[in-house]
């Protein structure tokens, strides 16, 4: 068996939550990474190398301006008369130009060591490290141009033109030099510009490629790892649920293997342990099911405490014995006759059993049996008596076509017939005995009227007799007929019997044809009419000649015409 993992369930899902988490943070930090290089490659854009192509293109400007104002100057000169306060106008104009480029260029410069300090990406530190010592010729330039241009300015004033024309033109050379210095300083950064923000449009596209990938290997990774944490709680639970539903439909032969320590493990140990004890009541059951009936076994098992008393409350009780039996036990060797019983009372438990009756106790041959609550319905219990007692002689002829084998012989059969008593009333039931030994039964008068009446069956002839309130109790299912009054004690007044003739609709119509003469007949004896009486009887016999009610009383009519016959009826009776 695999060593168990000692993991509660709340640390596995900690952990499945925990590891989900940190791939999230992984994911997020290496995303913040790269979208702060990128930020910072912005920053260097916009902090650093614009505000240095805004300041030349500032530059630019300025010195245009400048050069422009000089050449006004130069024309005012050339004009006759000369203008003074315009030329004045104009040299202001032109000093105050070459201050605004002076300051624009420190700018520039002042940006460009900020920018070597704290650039991010290496290429802009070397392109600054390019554009910083540019930036020193381009300030040094412009001051020569500056110094240069109020040279000429001066000569100008002094009047000596032709010189001032001369360093003029030797001016404007100088003007276009450094506007093509410039100018190419400009196009260089504006260029690096683009270049860096291709670039840095590059890195954040990587960026957010990367970030999907991450996303994705993250989930994946996540996923399959909590699957594998999922598919380990969620497999025993299944195998538990699976494995229950086959206990639930009977199946005890079964028991899950435990490969954790965590809940569900023990869980699963005690779902074993269960399975066991339920195994082992099975057992109990099964066994003292042979001699208890299951289901007493069943509450017995199931009740914490030692039952103690009983209950009263009505019930159905039933009582069968084997016609002759003593004779018959006279034919058989005593193992045949053991076969012989145990075959008996094993089918006549079944039917018995099929109607939720509780088979009481066996007494040699005799069965006793009850209905009643908790067992069935107290609504249902003498119903199902009647049920229970009329398929006793399906059983009997049954048995009847197993004596040859079951015996093992084919000539000398015995013949067997049974004979029931059905009585309903209160009873006590409970577990009645010594403090060693006890056993569930039932105590009260409706045991004895029950057993009284299966003995009354021998004197009338009948298989099937029962008292007044089972026939009430038992409804109209069944077809009854009157027999006789009966005290079954001295306390109690006489209350009719009954014998039961079979399911109502599916009785023999030749069976309640008998019933209605014989109603009449009874009616006449009742009435001590004698003649009529025995006239009835006989024509009951026609009908049925072996109907042992009509032999009995045409014997006690014969009996009451002509007395001497009455030591014959002593003798039958």
């Amino acid at each position: 068996m695999k060593p168990r993992l000692s993991l509660s369930i709340g640390t596995k899902i900690f952990g499945v939550a925990s590891s989900m988490l940190v791939l999230l943070l992984g994911v997020t930090y290496l995303s913040y990474v790269r979208i702060r290089q990128v930020n910072q490659e912005l920053t260097d854009i916009a902090e650093y190398l614009t505000p240095i192509t805004e300041n030349l293109a500032e530059i630019n400007i300025h010195v245009l301006e400048q050069e422009i104002h000089f050449e006004r100057v130069l024309r005012y000169y050339e004009i006759d008369p000369v203008d003074a306060s315009r030329i004045s106008q104009e040299i202001a104009a032109f000093e105050s130009r070459g201050e605004l480029v002076d300051e624009d260029i420190a700018q520039a410069m002042t940006l460009a060591d900020a920018a070597a300090e704290n650039a991010y990406r290496v290429e802009n530190l070397l392109e600054i490290a390019r554009i910083r010592p540019l930036l020193t010729v381009l300030e040094e330039d412009h001051q020569k141009l500056h110094e240069y241009g109020l040279q000429i300015l001066a000569l100008y004033e002094a009047g000596d033109t032709e010189t001032a024309q001369l360093l003029s033109e030797q001016l404007v050379v100088f003007e276009d030099d450094f506007d093509a210095r410039l100018q190419a300083i400009l196009f260089e950064v504006t260029e690096f510009i683009e270049a860096a923000a291709q670039q840095v449009a590059a890195h954040e596209r990587s960026t957010l490629t990367l970030s999907w990938w991450l996303a994705g290997i993250a989930s994946v990774v996540g996923m399959a790892f909590a699957s594998v944490v999922t598919t380990g709680l969620v497999r025993p639970v299944r195998r538990l649920v699976t494995q229950t539903q086959a206990v639930e439909h009977g199946d005890l032969d079964v028991e899950l293997p435990v490969y954790s320590g965590d809940e569900v493990g023990k869980l699963t140990d005690s779902f074993n342990l269960m399975v066991r004890d339920l195994k082992e009541k099975e057992r109990l059951k099964a066994t003292f099911g042979q001699y208890v009936d299951p289901r007493i076994v069943e509450t017995l098992l199931t009740q914490q405490t030692q039952p103690q008393g009983g209950q009263r409350q009505m019930m159905t009780l039933f009582f069968s014995d084997i016609a002759g039996f003593s004779g018959i036990s006279e034919l058989l060797t005593p193992s045949g006759l053991v076969t012989l019983t145990n075959q008996y009372l094993t089918l006549a438990s079944a039917p018995i059993q099929a109607h939720r009756g509780v088979v009481n106790q066996f007494l040699g041959d005799a069965v006793s049996a009850f209905w009643g609550p908790p067992f069935v319905d107290p609504s249902a219990h003498a119903k199902l008596a009647c049920y229970a007692a009329l398929e006793q002689f399906d059983q009997l002829t049954k048995l009847r076509r197993e004596l040859p084998e079951l015996l093992g012989i084919r000539k000398g059969l015995p013949d067997i017939n049974i004979r029931v008593g059905l009585a309903s009333g209160e009873v006590v039931a409970g577990n009645i005995g010594s403090e060693q030994s006890k056993s569930y039964t039932v105590m009260g008068a409706a045991v004895h009227q029950a057993e009284q009446l299966e003995e009354m069956n021998k004197r009338y002839g009948t298989r099937i007799l029962l008292t007044a309130k089972t026939r009430d109790l038992a409804g109209d299912a069944f077809e009854t007929r009157e027999i006789d009054t009966l005290d079954f004690t001295t306390q109690d007044p006489s209350e009719p019997i009954y014998e039961l003739l079979g399911v109502t609709g599916d009785t023999d119509d030749v069976q309640l044809k008998l019933r209605d003469r014989f109603q009449i007949a009874i009616a006449a004896y009742r009435d001590r009419r004698w003649s009529e009486a025995k006239t009835k009887f006989l024509a009951c016999l026609e009908l049925v000649p072996t109907d042992g009610p009509s032999a009995y009383y045409l014997a006690q009519v014969q009996a009451m015409i002509d007395p001497l016959s009455q030591d014959v009826i002593s003798h039958k009776t």
